[in-house]
Formats: structure tokens, sequence, C-alpha cells
């Protein structure tokens, strides 16, 4: 990875990971809204290729410390056979101690270098918004070279409908070197997709269901609501509003 993939900073910066991985404990007794939603999208999959798949495969490429394949495995039990990927290795660490994720695979993987065609379903949970082009197409080449025929990408992710393009660099007290942010329209990853071998994209814009307040410290940089004059909670990070979409993409 060159220096200028962000991604490659925020899987090497221990310190962050320390922290990070720490606060992620709270999500694996109580799950995520958004991954609530993703968990949803994944258990309808299943039922719906139970008849013509026996045991599928699944993939959560950047997997942290494995929350989100807890909360499947608690689920589904072993309806699924499931690997979790990343480059972080404290965070695969924290997965291979957890007794809970025993019967779990985890592996040090790069999402644009995945094994092909050796998973049903790949799960790409808030990943993606932090690579700069390049390393986005390559990425979307390798996940759909990555599935299984019929096989589904589920995607949490920045994506808007608006007809702009935006890329950001946002320095924080944890991430003072900077950390790419991209705003992806639409448009633009279904046009990505297709190029990358995918035949469709289809979009579920993700709307918090309950209130975060706003951190009482503004050096505090975690996600916060606001409504709307017509009650919708709107996501913020700081000063900017976060566009999180649930993207599915059909091989």
């Amino acid at each position: 990875m060159n220096k200028e993939f962000s991604y490659e900073e925020y899987v090497t910066d221990q310190s962050f990971l320390d922290a990070y991985n720490d606060y992620q404990q709270k999500y694996a007794s109580t799950i995520r809204e958004s991954d609530r939603i993703l968990l949803s999208m994944t258990n309808v999959w299943l039922s719906d290729n139970k008849a013509s798949l026996t045991t599928p495969e699944l993939l959560d490429i950047g997997c942290s410390t494995g929350n989100f394949l807890l909360h499947v495995k608690r689920l589904v039990g072993s309806r699924l056979k499931m690997t979790g990927g990343d480059l972080a290795l404290s965070s695969l660490e924290t997965c291979k101690t957890n007794p809970e994720l025993s019967d779990i695979d985890f592996k040090v993987m790069d999402i644009t270098a995945l094994p092909a065609a050796s998973f049903d379903l790949v799960v790409v949970n808030a990943v993606l918004y932090m690579f700069m082009e390049d390393q986005y197409q390559a990425a979307l080449r390798s996940i759909r070279a990555a599935l299984k025929p019929g096989g589904v990408a589920l995607l949490f992710d920045f994506a808007h409908e608006f007809a702009q393009d935006i890329e950001i660099i946002e320095k924080t007290s944890s991430h003072p070197n900077g950390l790419r942010l991209c705003f992806r329209p639409m448009a633009k990853v279904s046009a990505s997709a297709l190029s990358a071998g995918f035949s469709k994209a289809e979009y579920k814009p993700f709307v918090l269901p309950i209130d975060l307040p706003r951190p009482s410290d503004n050096a505090e940089i975690i996600t916060y609501t606001v409504k709307d004059e017509k009650g919708v909670r709107m996501a913020f990070r700081g000063t900017l509003y976060q566009p999180w979409c649930h993207i599915t993409l059909s091989a």
C-alpha cells in the first residue's frame, strides 16, 4: 500500500486501534443500529437461498473485533460458514481470543486481493469510504472476484443521491495526520460496481431510529443526531453530515 492510502495508517496506528478495540466492546452485547439492519439483510439473504445452498460461506472483510460476526452467529448459528478478514493484527487477535468466536476463521486479508470464487456472501461494513479512487476500484473488483456464482456483497458505506463527488481529509485527535473520507454519489457507485463485474446495485439510505446526543466536548468526534423539520434524524460527525447507506451488489 502506498503512503497516500489512508486505510494503511488506520490499520497500523496501534494507539488508535487499542482505543477503538475497547470502544467496540459495548457493541458485543448491544448491537449497533446499522449492524441490526445489516444482520437482517444477511438473514433475509440466507432464507432466500436456503434451498440452493447447503452451508453458504460468508466473509466479513474489515471485521475489526468481530462484533458483526458475533451477532450473525447468535442469530443463525451453524447455518453459515463464517470467515473474518482484516489487516489490523490487534483486532484479529481480539477475535481469536474471544471464545464466542472460536468456530469462526479469522485471517489477515487485503480487501484488494481476496481469494477468488470463495464466498457466497461478502460483507464490507464501513470500510470503503476511506479508500482513494484506484484502491476503491481494486477493492470492488476483488470483492466481485471473491464471490461464487450468484453471490452478493452487502456494503455499509457513504453513498448519496446528489451529483456531487466529495473527498476530504479529516484531521482529529484520533487521526492527527488525517483520514480520507469519500462521499460518493450512488450513480458513481453503481457505475463502479458494474465496471467491476456486478450486475446490479441497490440502495437503502440509513436513518438512525434513536437519538444520539451531541458530545459535550467538541474535541470528541463521534456520531450524534439532529432532527430535520420532518423529525428525521440526521447523523453528524462533528460538522460533517454522514450519508450512510446499506448497499446490495449482486454478482
